[in-house]
C-alpha cells in the first residue's frame, strides 16, 4: 500500500484509502462501516504482511486511522493493527503529509549522521514514538552511484548535507562553482560536459531554450530532422 495513487502504481499495490476503507481528509466515506468492515476482512484474508511505503507521507491522524481500520476488520482490538504484521518503508527527508501532522518531529535533531540515540535521528524518533515498531532498519549504501568522480562524491555529499539542511561552507563552495556563467572561472553551457547533464535553471524559457538547442544538436548528430 501506499498513500497516494502514484506510489501505489510503482509497487503495483493500492492505496491504504482503497484498501482498508479509510477515508481521504476532508471526504466522507462511501460505504457504511458494517460493508466497509466486511470487504477489508475479505481483501485481507490469507494475508500475512502488510507492506506501507512513503511512510513519511502517512500523518499520525491517518496512522491511527489504519490501525482502527484493521482492529476492526480483524475483530483484534487489543493489539495494534489489529494484530496484522506491519512493514513501513520511506524516506523522512521527503514528503511530508499534505494534511496533518507528521509521524516524526522535525525538531528533534537533524543529522546525516544516524545513530540510535533517539534525541538525534528523525529514524530512530519515529521509532521510539511507534510502540507497535520492533525493528528499524536504515539503509546507508547509495545504490546509484557505484562510482564516481572526485566531484561525483563531493556533490553527494551536498545532496546528503542538504536533505537535514546541513550543508557545510564546503557543500555551499562546490554547489556555486557549478553554476554557469559568463565570468572566466564559471562553467560554461556550450562545452561538451554539460551537453548531456541535468541543468536546473531559474525560468521555464531558460528550460526550454536549451532543450531546443539540445535537439537541433542530437538530430544533427544522428542524422534526423
Amino acid at each position: 500500500m501506499a498513500p497516494t495513487g502514484t506510489a501505489a502504481a510503482l509497487l503495483h499495490g493500492s492505496t491504504y484509502h482503497s484498501i482498508l476503507g479509510v477515508p481521504i481528509d476532508g471526504q466522507t466515506a462511501l460505504m457504511n462501516e458494517t460493508t466497509n468492515n466486511a470487504q477489508v476482512k475479505a481483501r485481507l484474508d490469507g494475508v500475512d504482511y502488510t507492506f506501507l511505503d512513503e511512510v513519511s507521507m502517512v500523518s499520525c491522524s491517518d496512522n491511527y486511522k489504519i490501525s482502527s481500520q484493521l482492529a476492526k476488520a480483524m475483530n483484534e482490538f487489543e493489539l495494534p493493527y489489529g494484530g496484522m504484521n506491519m512493514i513501513f518503508s520511506g524516506d523522512f527527508a521527503q514528503l511530508p503529509p499534505v494534511f496533518g501532522s507528521p509521524l516524526y518531529s522535525g525538531t528533534v535533531g537533524t543529522t546525516t549522521d544516524v545513530t540510535y540515540d533517539c534525541s538525534r535521528s528523525r529514524s530512530c524518533y519515529w521509532k521510539g514514538t511507534l510502540a507497535s515498531s520492533d525493528y528499524s532498519l536504515i539503509l546507508r549504501e547509495n545504490m546509484r552511484q557505484k562510482t564516481q568522480s572526485v566531484e561525483d562524491a563531493k556533490l553527494r555529499t551536498a545532496l546528503e548535507n542538504m536533505r537535514y539542511a546541513a550543508c557545510t561552507p564546503e557543500d555551499i563552495k562546490f554547489l556555486k562553482s557549478r553554476i554557469a556563467g559568463r565570468r572566466p572561472e564559471q562553467p560554461k553551457l556550450s562545452t561538451k560536459e554539460f551537453r548531456n547533464v541535468s541543468i536546473i535553471t531559474a525560468l521555464n524559457a531558460q528550460k526550454d531554450r536549451i532543450n531546443e538547442l539540445g535537439s537541433v544538436r542530437f538530430a544533427a548528430e544522428t542524422g534526423q530532422t
